[in-house]
């Protein structure tokens, strides 16, 4: 099988084309993570800025050991210890051979000798080495533009060794937060197979600076773009293309939702409704304090959900100042969660006005009246045949599941367990308010024809008070004295 290793050329300037289009600063990234994969305390960075349309890129560090194999820098695909471990980045044993296309030659030293790339081939030497660590020193062609964005590419790695870009340390960023998570990664079988697995890990949140894009990092190394308030970084493996550059759907919606269960008390109100915090709500492993916080954030904690079966417990929600949720509002993932919860309840539980024949769990008998009873329902029969041309009665029931106020034909049924009859003034709104409802025929608080006899009636009761004075002698002597 020997001769199968000539099958396949690589054209390095077309290889360069293309890695070109990722941006340059992989290099970057590819070198530091090889040297923190290994045992160091200390890496160390330089890019030149670019004179005559060239730098230099050095990335050097103390690994006792050194590179562990000098072929692994050339050889492609080449079977890589990194496979077996979730706790290394590399996998496909890519990283030196795309910044080596990426440079017109290059040079790496390590412990047991160097090899040299440029216009003639490739070369090792053993004469030369260092005493620890590994050093690669590469020449590029760089626009200005380009090593700038370089430069800040640096500036984004989350080191978890001192790391130095240009002889400055690049800043340690604080976790905001860190949990443990079982998430997805890879890991090569016994026959040095990559093979998906499912393992727990530490994911950890960084806030994102000005002049920054989220982002979500393998080990302290920024691989795929998000759209989410924080950095998000994985502790182990990331389940990447073998671009480097991107993951499945399902693997970020994971992230998604591990990210706003355990950070929806950091959210604000214009997060609520990201794309982001969309999909992680949709799904069934959203917390119930997560679902519960969107709603919160969404449509405030006074909300209750459309209810087709009762048309007019929705309008007297949203007359009682409360939001509406109808069924567009959320994704059928957002309303199973909140319907799981209990975060959203139908507007005909809370509301209810189609009550059909339902009967009151409690109806007072008058025997059982409270003198303010007494003296509010003879007040009402007093005062209605003027407000409205006929008498209408009063009784007294107790239900929670009922509004506070009920009107049955002649008569209405005023809930004790919605509404005190200690206070006069809230008393004089409910008749007024049931009165509404007996001359407009309707349920509806939201027709301008119900506020407008609301209206009306307060102005004849106030007139029928200068007139008929006697009519609301009871109520002054029972709430006076």
């Amino acid at each position: 099988m020997a001769g199968r290793r000539d099958w396949v050329d690589v054209d390095m300037d077309g290889l360069r084309k293309i890695l070109e289009r990722r941006g340059k600063e992989l290099a970057v990234y590819e070198l530091v993570q090889n040297s923190w994969d290994e045992n160091v305390t200390k890496v160390e960075v330089t890019i030149t800025r670019p004179e005559n349309g060239r730098s230099e890129l050095v990335v050097t560090d103390d690994s006792p050991e050194g590179f562990r194999d000098l072929s692994d820098s050339y050889t492609m695909f080449a079977e890589s210890y990194k496979k077996a471990d979730p706790d290394k980045r590399g996998a496909f044993n890519l990283g030196e051979k795309y910044v080596l296309a990426l440079c017109d030659e290059a040079t790496i030293t390590t412990t047991t000798g160097r090899v040299t790339f440029d216009s003639d081939g490739r070369r090792f030497t053993a004469k030369v080495k260092r005493e620890r660590g590994s050093e690669f020193r590469g020449s590029m062609r760089l626009k200005v533009s380009e090593w700038e964005q370089m430069c800040a590419a640096a500036t984004k790695l989350i080191p978890p060794v001192p790391t130095f870009f240009n002889g400055i340390e690049i800043t340690p960023r604080k976790p905001l937060r860190a949990w443990k998570a079982t998430l997805p990664t890879v890991k090569s079988d016994a026959e040095g197979n990559l093979r998906p697995t499912e393992r727990q890990t530490t994911l950890s949140i960084n806030g994102v600076l000005p002049g920054e894009t989220a982002m979500l990092y393998e080990m302290g190394i920024p691989v795929v773009e998000i759209k989410a308030k924080y950095h998000v970084s994985v502790g182990q493996k990331v389940p990447l293309n073998i671009d480097r550059d991107n993951v499945t759907p399902a693997y970020l919606k994971t992230i998604y939702v591990e990210l706003l269960n355990h950070s929806q008390d950091m959210i604000g109100k214009e997060d609520a409704n990201e794309d982001w915090v969309r999909k992680a709500a949709s799904d069934p492993r959203c917390s119930d304090e997560a679902i519960k916080t969107v709603l919160d954030l969404r449509f405030g904690e006074n909300r209750v959900g459309y209810d087709p079966s009762d048309i007019g417990s929705n309008r007297e929600a949203v007359s009682k100042n409360w939001t509406l949720v109808t069924g567009g509002s959320m994704s059928a993932g957002e309303w199973e969660n909140a319907k799981r919860a209990g975060g959203i309840e139908p507007a005909g539980k809370l509301f209810p006005t189609n009550h059909g024949s339902k009967v009151p769990d409690t109806v007072y008998r008058r025997d059982e009246w409270t003198p303010e009873m007494l003296a509010y329902a003879t007040f009402v029969e007093q005062v209605s045949p003027s407000l409205v041309g006929r008498k209408v009665t009063v009784e007294y029931i107790r239900d929670n599941q009922m509004v506070c106020g009920q009107f049955f034909g002649t008569h209405f049924a005023v809930n004790l367990a919605k509404h005190s009859v200690d206070d006069w003034q809230e008393n004089v709104e409910l008749m007024l308010h049931e009165l509404a409802h007996s001359v407009v025929r309707s349920n509806d608080h939201l027709v301008h024809q119900f506020y407008e006899t609301v209206g009306r009636l307060g102005a004849k009761l106030a007139l029928l008070a200068v007139e008929q004075p006697s009519l609301f002698e009871e109520v002054l002597r029972v709430t006076v004295g």
